[in-house]
């Protein structure tokens, strides 16, 4: 499948992904990817599962293909010579649907990326003297053999628990609970495919919100616009809060007072919104049981991070235009917009729609207020 100068290549298998044959790759109509840092990432194929000849009178051609449900399925995007593994998924479920037509009939492929696999037995197990960044990569150590492979960044909080007095306990899946551990040190958790075709890499760390961005959105630029419409820019005034309470220490019996209202993560905006707005921010009360001084802090200090991100803005680009397959989890620039929405942003959300003879993605980028904090971009 290719759409002016993007290619798609589409791979599937019950345990090794394959290309599919070239007839059925003909088949394909549309593909819709959905990627997001908040939840995990959705795809849809439609085939043309039409039936016509000998062949056709006994069963639909497109059902005894390799797409089937539980497959493990791969799709790739090409711009030129570099391929991008866009999605490393399993299929969850197929639709046969039939048309207006006789003998016409689409079918439908969904399924999600491989953390899946992470999300099918509900567990109770205990993790004696293990803090959360060792149970992260205790858990995810038997997918190695699944292809999935731990990328795991340490919190800057650590209080590893005693025995005598706590042991850490599971009593949800892997990935529920992988999500749960992430959330209380204001970090993310989720599948990143690639970078070869059959393989990904688990992500459990903050947001990645420093390095190197992707090539920048443009906005009425002329002939280097490669956006469809200029971005749609909201506030969320609602959304800064403060996070007072006091917590008691399990093992000294002191109380301490935890007051926090600034967010930690590396500032993408001159003017935050928790900063200009500061009479108009909500006060949360913190709290917490069974956690002592350090991870008081740390779960106080994830829930300010997290409701940093006031200012959103969504948009389409034009992937041919564009030249490049656009992220979320990482910085994108956004150039032509005005010093207020300039700058670097955070891509919370893309979804990647194809189809012969067009490559269109839909985008949805963060940060904490207004004002570009870098003079340039990269284009």
């Amino acid at each position: 499948m290719s759409a002016l100068g993007v290619r798609m290549s589409v791979l599937a298998g019950r345990t090794l992904p394959l290309p599919l044959p070239a007839q059925v790759v003909a088949r394909l109509r549309s593909a819709r990817v959905t990627e997001s840092d908040e939840e995990r990432s959705v795809f849809t194929l439609a085939f043309d599962a039409g039936r016509s000849g000998v062949g056709g009178a006994f069963d639909t051609p497109m059902l005894a293909t390799a797409v089937t449900a539980g497959a493990r399925l791969v799709l790739v995007v090409t711009f030129g010579v570099l391929p991008t593994v866009l999605m490393d998924g399993v299929v969850t479920s197929v639709e046969l649907t039939p048309g207006d037509e006789p003998g016409a009939a689409t079918l439908t492929v969904t399924g999600e990326d491989v953390s899946v696999l992470l999300d099918r037995e509900e567990r109770d197990t205990e993790w004696p003297a293990l803090d959360d960044y060792p149970q992260v990569w205790a858990i995810l150590a038997p997918y190695a053999a699944q292809g999935i492979v731990p990328m795991v960044v340490p919190p800057l909080d650590m209080d590893p628990p005693l025995p005598i007095e706590r042991v850490p306990t599971q009593h949800d899946t892997d990935l529920r609970h992988l999500v749960m551990l992430a959330q209380r040190h204001g970090y993310v958790a989720y599948v990143i495919p690639g970078p070869a075709p059959g393989t990904s890499t688990f992500y459990w760390g903050p947001p990645v919100r420093v390095g190197a961005p992707q090539r920048a959105l443009s906005v009425d630029l002329g002939p280097e616009t490669n956006v469809t419409a200029p971005p749609r820019f909201r506030v969320d005034a609602l959304s800064p809060v403060r996070v007072e309470g006091a917590v008691q220490d399990p093992r000294s019996g002191s109380t301490t007072r935890v007051a926090l209202s600034t967010g930690l993560r590396p500032p993408l905006a001159a003017l935050p919104l928790s900063l200009t707005n500061s009479g108009d921010v909500r006060t949360r009360r913190l709290r917490v049981s069974g956690a002592g001084i350090t991870g008081a802090y740390a779960r106080a200090q994830a829930e300010v991070d997290r409701s940093m991100d006031a200012v959103v803005g969504d948009g389409e680009l034009d992937g041919a235009r564009y030249g490049a397959v656009l992220r979320p989890r990482g910085l994108v620039g956004v150039r032509g917009a005005g010093w207020s929405h300039d700058g670097l942003w955070y891509v919370r959300r893309v979804v990647h729609d194809l189809a012969p003879g067009s490559y269109r993605q839909q985008f949805t980028i963060v940060r904490e207020g207004y004002g570009s904090t870098v003079p340039v971009v990269v284009v």
